[in-house]
């Protein structure tokens, strides 16, 4: 496994999304997926305040790390979300990358399983790439305040998801 400052990196035109992979086996046309995902959501659901993301791709071995060491479970998930500013306004601790989350436009980070990823496109008969941008989607979701702990609150967060899905495969 790569160190966070041993992965290789993509920033969109507007400076908003950062891609971060430690994979040899991610192609450019997933880097871009995740960009114009990450870029699709925050357009559709962000109106104000910071917009800055960065989004890791990586393995089973290092989400699990991540899983375990910030959110307390030892497993392999698929995607884990990082607020700079915490649910009571103050800086988060969570700065895995090691990134300066000074910064005003600085919103989050996520962290994707690429396995993990494939395996669920196999078990629910989806794409991979399908899965990959859902996952970004899902992510940024969080990163914006949504939670889906609630059945209300998993209704409109997946609504939510696939509206941008859906206008982003048609576009």
């Amino acid at each position: 496994m790569k160190s966070p400052a041993d992965t290789d990196s993509f920033t969109s035109e507007d400076g908003r999304v950062e891609v971060v992979f430690d994979l040899e086996e991610l192609s450019e046309s997933q880097i871009s997926l995740v960009m114009k995902a990450a870029l699709a959501c925050l357009d559709a659901e962000h109106d104000e305040g910071p917009d800055q993301i960065t989004v890791m791709v990586t393995g089973d071995e290092r989400i699990r790390y991540l899983n375990r060491d910030f959110k307390g479970e030892d497993e392999i998930t698929d995607v884990l979300s990082f607020n700079v500013i915490d649910d009571a306004g103050d800086a988060a601790d969570d700065n895995w990358l090691d990134l300066d989350d000074s910064a005003d436009d600085r919103l989050g980070d996520i962290a994707i399983s690429l396995p993990q990823a494939v395996r669920q496109a196999a078990e629910n008969g989806k794409s991979p790439e399908h899965e990959l941008a859902m996952l970004t989607i899902h992510g940024v979701l969080h990163l914006l305040g949504y939670d889906h702990a609630e059945p209300d609150e998993e209704k409109e967060m997946f609504g939510k998801t696939d509206v941008v899905l859906a206008k982003m495969f048609r576009d």
